[in-house]
């Protein structure tokens, strides 16, 4: 089990990702860190609605999924305080058009233990952000 099981338990997770054995996977790792996950989703559709509509600790969003790209999904989360990485084949593409600004971006490359691992440590840099006070 990871280290951030404890980190993750009972967190609410949205997972879109539209590769489904790569989102299985990650799924799967999710919730052996004992994350409640919403997905892999498939579209940028459902994904609106489902971060619309549930109570979200987090999100792991592959940059293009069915019905286009996941831009709108990522500033609502942001608009949340819902933390949020990108976990795509086009980082050079998300950097671009500053997603980068909403969250980290990392290629497709990287193991499902560690793409939770840095899904935990953006919870908490959010989380820290949300607890600075404002002048």
């Amino acid at each position: 089990m990871l280290e951030t099981s404890a980190d993750l338990k009972e967190k609410r997770i949205l997972l879109v990702e539209d590769e489904l054995f790569l989102g299985m996977d990650i799924k799967e790792t999710l919730e052996r860190s004992g994350a409640i996950v919403f997905g892999p989703i498939l579209d940028r559709l459902s994904a609106s609605r489902i971060a619309e509509f549930h109570d979200l600790d987090g999100a792991i969003l592959d940059l293009n999924v069915g019905g286009g790209d996941v831009s709108p999904v990522a500033v609502y989360l942001q608009q949340q305080s819902i933390a949020c990485l990108f976990y795509t084949g086009d980082a050079s593409r998300a950097s671009a058009i500053g997603l980068d600004k909403i969250g980290p971006v990392y290629e497709k490359s990287m193991r499902p233990e560690r793409l939770v691992q840095c899904l935990v440590e953006q919870m908490r840099k959010v989380e820290t952000q949300d607890k600075k006070p404002t002048n």
